[in-house]
């Protein structure tokens, strides 16, 4: 199942347009509730729209009709685009155990009378470190307590961000999955409020709002693409919570008319991929070590509701290994002039990685018929993080910017990307 260095596997789901009885329920990312989730961020002092980037010297050079780039490096200060789920999920669920009426507005929980009450609440999570920071942000912001759990091999920057937001962080001998169940016996025997993005049985209330949470995300960008609409989507996927939101909002917005979402995902941690590949009946987990540079993919098993809708919606899943995400930051990093840089981590650069290769391997002649990759196709690629682990940045852009300007090399030749 390893892809060999510059390749990738992929699948193309030949049933994401068809009508099905079975087909699961989207309505909570009707445009309702995106107006909703939306009001609620916007009450956020903090907040503001991140940047929707243009790499139009890029798509000439793939023949594509245009290339844009969400930039989440800039939201809240945290350099990616978890904030945004986790502001909602712990706003609306504080709301609900405090019995505050509607609307959400986030002005009112800094109310004084408030603050004693919310300081008694401690706030539990597992994360590969954005997620865990978005949730301690919150909480430091409500008064409230905050203990996260890392997976083993969790980077000094990761956890040093968390830690200087006031979280705990605790690191456990065990991958992602193993501290998300850690993290949920904890919140059960400590009392604390888990406030997790994977979903099971029994739990799913609070992930889907912070499935809602990142409403916002994909209401901005269409906005500031319009009048333009996006042909193709490429978003990456650890547990599936973003990428199935993005569905769910596609779906309710524009039914059969939306763009083709192609699901992009860690060759370690393709848990996705593997089960389309065997019938996309049943989940196929990947287990072990999940070795990768892309840790907010490193999820082995999908959250249930993101499965529901992606192995029904989603066009296209693509197992990328890590020199594909690696080649998407030096590309963003060392754009074709005059196309501007973005900052962009791992999984918010695979994306990228991914596009290029569709656009440059042999073998991905018949992935972009499948998909109707052609010169008047227009790509937005969601950048979901920017430089979150700075030290493991810095050496990517000092590995690859030294061996010759990206700018000069033939788009052809991705071997010497």
């Amino acid at each position: 199942m390893k892809p060999l260095p510059g390749r990738m596997k992929w699948f193309t789901n030949s049933r994401a347009r068809e009508t099905s009885a079975n087909a699961p329920d989207t309505r909570w990312a009707s445009p309702e509730a995106v107006e909703k989730v939306g009001r609620f961020h916007r009450s956020m002092p903090a907040y503001r729209p991140t940047p929707l980037v243009s790499l139009d010297m890029l798509a000439r050079r793939m023949g594509l009709g245009g290339i844009w780039v969400k930039d989440e490096s800039q939201r809240f200060g945290l350099k990616a685009f978890k904030a945004l789920g986790a502001s909602y999920a712990v706003c609306a669920t504080l709301a609900e155990r405090l019995g505050m009426t509607p609307p959400l507005n986030f002005m009112d929980f800094l109310r004084p009378d408030l603050r004693l009450q919310l300081s008694t609440y401690t706030l539990v999570t597992a994360s590969d470190g954005n997620h865990g920071a978005a949730v301690a942000w919150m909480a430091a912001q409500l008064g409230c307590g905050c203990r996260v759990f890392l997976p083993v091999g969790t980077t000094k920057g990761r956890l040093e961000a968390i830690r200087n937001l006031g979280g705990d962080a605790v690191v456990i001998d065990g991958n992602y999955d193993n501290a998300v169940r850690k993290a949920a016996r904890d919140a059960r025997d400590q009392g604390g409020i888990l406030v997790q993005d994977t979903a099971w049985e029994g739990y799913d209330a609070i992930p889907r709002r912070v499935m809602q949470g990142y409403l916002t995300l994909f209401d901005e960008a269409l906005a500031q693409m319009a009048p333009v609409m996006p042909t193709h989507i490429f978003v990456p996927c650890g547990v599936g919570a973003l990428a199935a939101s993005l569905q769910a909002y596609l779906v309710e917005r524009l039914g059969r008319d939306r763009p083709v979402l192609v699901v992009v995902e860690a060759a370690a941690a393709d848990c996705y991929y593997r089960s389309m590949v065997a019938g996309g009946r049943r989940i196929i987990p990947v287990k072990g070590k999940l070795a990768t540079c892309m840790a907010g993919l490193a999820c082995g098993e999908p959250t249930q509701p993101g499965w529901a809708i992606l192995r029904h919606y989603a066009d296209g899943f693509a197992s990328c290994g890590d020199d594909m995400a690696r080649k998407g930051m030096l590309r963003m990093a060392f754009p074709l002039p005059p196309d501007p840089a973005v900052e962009s981590g791992e999984c918010g650069a695979v994306s990228l990685g991914c596009l290029c290769h569709l656009m440059q391997g042999e073998e991905a002649r018949d992935w972009q018929k499948q998909i109707g990759l052609q010169t008047t196709s227009r790509i937005l690629l969601f950048s979901t993080e920017g430089a979150t682990d700075p030290a493991s940045y810095r050496q990517v852009l000092r590995r690859g910017a030294g061996i010759t300007p990206l700018d000069a090399m033939p788009i052809e030749r991705p071997e010497t990307f």
